[in-house]
């Protein structure tokens, strides 16, 4: 699985990713909920330009489910869901923003690093 692109954006983040002892047994799809939350946030405040979270869905799709089929669509699914959990919950932006990233953040290092371990160790 080509993944590296995924496990470098989701590393850059500041917060410390905490050991992991969970092992998520679908770490992609995952993966793909969490870029959707993130989507939201940056769509959220940001305003509709901000497309990073999006492009790296795009990107994650390219290598994971370049096909149409049925591992594409739960991927696109997962997104979508993602997005929606979020605009449910009517985040602030701001502080409230902020930690909702950093919990992100953190959760998308932990899938990063199960898939390391899983795909390049």
């Amino acid at each position: 699985m080509r993944i590296v692109f995924i496990i470098l954006l989701l590393a850059v983040s500041q917060a410390p990713a905490k050991a992991q002892s969970f092992q998520d047994p679908y770490p992609v799809e995952s993966l793909a909920s969490v870029l959707g939350q993130l989507h939201y946030l940056d769509f959220a405040c940001e305003g509709r330009r901000s497309q990073t979270w999006r492009q790296a869905m795009v990107e994650l799709l390219a290598q994971e489910a370049p096909a149409r089929g049925a591992y594409r669509e739960r991927l696109i699914e997962n997104f979508n869901t993602g997005f929606r959990r979020l605009e449910r919950r009517r985040v602030r932006c701001g502080a409230e923003s902020e930690l909702e990233r950093e919990r992100l953040a953190r959760q998308g290092r932990a899938l990063s690093e199960q898939l390391r371990r899983n795909y390049l160790d």
